[in-house]
Parts: structure tokens; sequence; C-alpha cells
């Protein structure tokens, strides 16, 4: 923090190895012991229903680096990632629309339908 460090950091809600809540609570004691301050250099990224680093029924395709990149060298930091689900992923259920995608939302906000066509990241807003 004190160089001008960042951390994103993204954890799977589905994960069975590592419980998302005991990461969640890692972030509120961060964002306590910083004065409420935590997201000014680093953001948890929750990635509904997604597994241990991939898998599960989720929007588990996403590109972390780029937005960390942005934030470190141009001091734009992520308010979303747009995430897309795979179509190699068996658990995707058969009933998403083909190329969906949703926005991941920096903790504890989460995506809001907004309106428009239920497959797109554009149709939601973190809240």
């Amino acid at each position: 923090k004190a160089r001008g460090g960042k951390l994103l950091i993204y954890h799977g809600t589905g994960d069975a190895i590592f419980s998302f809540d005991d990461t969640a609570a890692w972030y509120k004691q961060l964002t306590i012991a910083n004065d409420g301050k935590a997201s000014d250099f680093a953001r948890l990224f929750p990635v509904p229903g997604m597994s241990h680093c991939a898998g599960g029924p989720a929007t588990d395709q996403f590109d972390a680096l780029t937005p960390l990149i942005a934030w470190v060298e141009h001091g734009q930091a992520p308010a979303a990632i747009t995430a897309a689900a795979r179509s190699e992923n068996g658990e995707v259920p058969s009933q998403w629309g083909k190329g969906r995608t949703r926005p991941l939302c920096p903790y504890p906000q989460v995506a809001r339908y907004v309106g428009g066509n239920v497959d797109s990241a554009a149709s939601f807003s973190c809240r």
C-alpha cells in the first residue's frame, strides 16, 4: 500500500476448496484495518457460481490483468470486470444464451439487472 501497490483478487463463490466467505471476512477486516479505504489499493471480485479457479455454473472467463495494469499504471481502479460463459464449460446451464456475459462487481457490490438482454453484461450495473 505504501509503495502504491494494488491487489486485485477474484474468488469463485462455488469454490469447494477455499470458502468465499473466508475471503470476504478477510477483506472486511482489511477494510476495517485501513479505515474503510481498502478499496483504494485492493479489490475483491466474487465470481458467482465459479468453482476453484474455473468451472461451475458461471461466467468464468475474464481478463483480470488488463484492469490491474490500468489501475497500477494509470490510476483507473476497476469498477467491474466483464466475464463470459465459456462454451467448453459443461456446467453452464443449457438455458443460458450463447455468449452470456456478466459484470463481476467489486465486493460488496453485486450485479443488478437494469433492463435489456439478460445475457449481456451491459444490462446490469454494480450496486
